[in-house]
């Protein structure tokens, strides 16, 4: 939770106005591993910046 926390506030403080904020803006907000549906849990925070280095991994070669 706490690494999600920092990561939020950099997004925030870095790329408010980016296609990086946009991309992970909802699920750094609905990420409580604890708390069950609708809010996300480590699966899918997990899943998210696996898709996240994957897009901007290709997008920073180009």
């Amino acid at each position: 939770m706490d690494f999600v926390t920092s990561m939020e506030g950099f997004v925030v403080e870095h790329f408010l106005d980016s296609e990086v904020f946009e991309f992970l803006a909802e699920g750094m907000s609905l990420y409580r591993p604890w708390a069950g549906s609708p809010y996300w849990s480590e699966r899918d925070m997990l899943q998210l910046l696996e898709e996240f280095v994957r897009e901007f991994e290709i997008a920073g070669k180009s």
